[in-house]
C-alpha cells in the first residue's frame, strides 16, 4: 500500500512541476530595449523577446501624434519663421522576424521622421531650402505582434529630437 501511494504522489508532483515550467513566463522582453533618436532617421529600436512560439513575429513602433518644425532658409542664410506640420496616429513600418526556440532578436524597428514638405508649399520662395529643426513624438509605443495581435507592448513615452542619442528602457 505504501508503494502505491508514493508512486501516485510522485506522479501528481511531477505533472504539476511540468505544467508550471511550461507556462511560467509567457511573452516577455529579455533585457533592456535600446533605442536611438536622430533628426534624419527618427526613432530606431532593437532588443530581444521570448515566449513567442516559433511563428513569424512583427515589430513596429507607433505614436499618437508627431509634430515636426521646419525653417526655411535662402542661399544667403536668411531664415524665415518656422513652419509646422502635425500627423496623428502614426505607425512605422512592420519588420518581420522568425522566432526560433520562442525568441526573436529584433533590430532596426523604426518610426521614421515625417516626409519633409516642399519648399514651394511652405517657404516664402520656392527656391528656398526646408530644414527640419525639431520633431516631437507623443505617446510612443513599441509593439510585438503575431497574426495582427499584440503579444507585447512597451511604452516609450514622449520623445523630442534634438537631443539625439541612445537610451535603454
Amino acid at each position: 500500500m505504501r508503494r502505491v501511494l508514493a508512486t501516485a504522489l510522485l506522479t501528481v508532483v511531477a505533472g504539476a512541476a511540468g505544467t508550471t515550467t511550461a507556462t511560467a513566463q509567457g511573452e516577455h522582453f529579455i533585457g533592456p530595449v535600446t533605442c536611438t533618436t536622430s533628426l534624419t532617421s527618427g526613432i530606431t529600436c532593437s532588443g530581444k523577446a521570448a515566449g513567442l512560439g516559433n511563428r513569424a513575429t512583427g515589430a513596429f513602433i507607433t505614436a499618437d501624434s508627431v509634430e515636426a518644425e521646419y525653417v526655411c532658409s535662402n542661399r544667403g542664410g536668411n531664415i524665415a519663421p518656422g513652419q509646422g506640420t502635425e500627423f496623428n496616429q502614426v505607425t512605422g513600418p512592420t519588420r518581420t522576424f522568425q522566432a526560433r526556440n520562442g525568441q526573436i532578436t529584433f533590430s532596426n524597428v523604426n518610426l521614421p521622421i515625417p516626409e519633409q514638405p516642399s519648399a514651394r508649399d511652405v517657404c516664402p520662395n520656392g527656391n528656398w531650402r526646408v530644414n527640419l529643426i525639431q520633431i516631437h513624438y507623443d505617446n510612443v509605443v513599441l509593439h510585438i505582434q503575431q497574426g495582427g495581435v499584440d503579444l507585447l507592448t512597451k511604452p516609450i513615452g514622449d520623445i523630442t529630437i534634438p537631443p539625439e542619442g541612445t537610451f535603454q528602457f
